[in-house]
């Protein structure tokens, strides 16, 4: 009776151990794919020199085309950040926010701006489920020119 009680103990372990390493692949996989749509979608922005119709339409190709799902709300961050650019609803895939660098209002001459961009990583557990939404943000180079929204 006393080694079933120990391969039940040992049964257990090797459960709790398997259960923690498909977790942490499922973190991981899901972690590296937001990453790998955020810079995607910095580089497409970059490319094109702003965010218009045409990069709209890119971006979401994009993300149906690698199978990104992920949606939440977005947030406009205040004072410098203006002109929140998302994809229509109230959950959004992505968020695009412009923020002029050099405001002086002279429409004559060249303006930098940068582009925020927002995705969401989903912590998504097996067995568990969703547990909790994160955004993971960045920001493109120097774009010369007015934001395009």
């Amino acid at each position: 009776m006393r080694e079933a009680i120990g391969g039940t103990w040992i049964f257990g372990i090797v459960i709790v151990f398997i259960v923690l390493f498909s977790s942490y692949l499922a973190i991981s996989v899901n972690y590296s794919k937001a990453f790998k749509v955020k810079n995607s979608i910095v580089s497409m922005i970059e490319k094109y020199e702003g965010h218009g119709n045409e990069v709209q339409d890119l971006i979401k190709g994009y993300n149906k085309s690698v199978g990104y799902g992920v949606s939440s709300s977005c947030v406009n961050r205040g004072e410098g950040y203006d002109n929140v650019m998302t994809t229509a609803g109230v959950r959004h895939r992505y968020c695009v926010e412009c923020i002029e660098a050099d405001a002086s209002g002279d429409r004559n001459r060249m303006q930098k701006s940068y582009y925020n961009v927002t995705v969401f990583f989903k912590l998504d557990l097996p067995i568990i489920g969703n547990i909790f939404v994160f955004p993971v943000t960045g920001e493109t180079k120097p774009v010369y020119g007015f934001c395009q929204m």
